[in-house]
């Protein structure tokens, strides 16, 4: 006896089908993530920014500096063309040949001073290789420094005035 076998028949289904839809991604719950990303990033740059003008001398952050911020008397404040190069200046950063003249400049640091610090730099771009020389001094302290010719910049911070004592 034969039995007789029914067919099943299934219906076919492309691969695309057979897997459950995906939802699209929830724009709304990604929008704080990127908000707070963004602001991060922008607090980060601020954060360096402010810390490498502060390397780099433009801003006086020191508390209880008596000293005149660097930002009042510094190259980029200065209109070289208008100014008489100076015999005798206060901390800041000169330019030489335009603000100040080449020559030798002595100082007795300040009573009160947290540390006198000076430097002669080649360029105004205010990187460490361009520093052709550097000091420091304390409190009553007298220093004496020969500005070349050929530098461009001459800096010092907490240091007092610089009179010009020779050529």
């Amino acid at each position: 006896m034969l039995e007789r076998l029914s067919a099943v028949t299934l219906s076919a289904q492309s691969p695309a089908d057979a897997r459950p839809e995906a939802p699209e991604p929830d724009r709304e719950a990604s929008s704080p993530i990127a908000f707070i990303a963004v602001i991060g990033v922008a607090t980060l740059v601020v954060v360096l920014c402010g810390l490498g003008a502060t390397m780099s001398g433009l801003f006086d952050f020191a508390k209880g500096s008596t000293a005149p911020a660097a930002a009042a008397t510094s190259v980029a404040a200065s209109d070289a063309g208008a100014r008489v190069p100076k015999a005798a200046f206060p901390d800041g950063q000169w330019l030489v040949g335009g603000d100040i003249q080449p020559g030798t400049y002595s100082v007795t640091v300040v009573a009160g001073s947290p540390g006198c610090t000076w430097e002669r730099n080649a360029s105004t771009d205010g990187t460490a290789t361009s520093v052709l020389e550097s000091g420091n001094g304390t409190e009553s302290e007298a220093i004496v420094v020969d500005i070349k010719d050929t530098d461009k910049v001459f800096q010092s911070k907490n240091c007092g005035t610089w009179r010009r004592t020779s050529d």
